[in-house]
């Protein structure tokens, strides 16, 4: 016959890790948006963009966590953003404008940053080394 000793405190300490997952998750899912958001306010003049006003940081934010997705990009006020990340036709000099992209590239540049940061929280959380 095989005893476990231990098996009951194992699974009470299961139950509690999934009970906290959830919130962990949307922990994880904000503070990944939060530095993303931070590094396109940073870099949105390093592409191409002109500052006129200097607003454009401003209109860069975030959404609240919705099931498992986060968007991070510019406000309505910010409209004119998507004209450089995309290219656009410009009536005046009657030709197309090509993309000067800054959101895309700083995305992509951070990937790493923002997976590491969502497995530090992970990690805070769950206290695992």
């Amino acid at each position: 016959m095989i005893e476990f000793d231990g098996v009951d405190e194992l699974l009470k300490e299961l139950a509690s890790i999934e009970a906290d997952l959830p919130k962990l998750k949307k922990q994880a899912l904000i503070e990944s948006a939060d530095l993303l958001k931070e590094r396109m306010q940073k870099g949105v003049y390093s592409h191409g963009l002109n500052r006129h006003t200097g607003k454009a940081p401003d209109y860069i934010d975030r959404t609240s966590p919705r099931g498992d997705e986060i968007f991070v990009g510019n406000t309505s006020d910010g409209f004119y953003l998507y004209f450089p990340e995309f290219g656009f036709y410009n009536v005046r000099a009657r030709r197309f404008i090509e993309p000067r992209p800054f959101a895309s590239v700083i995305y992509e540049k951070s990937k790493g940053a923002i997976l590491d940061e969502q497995v530090k929280v992970l990690r805070e959380g769950l206290k695992i080394r």
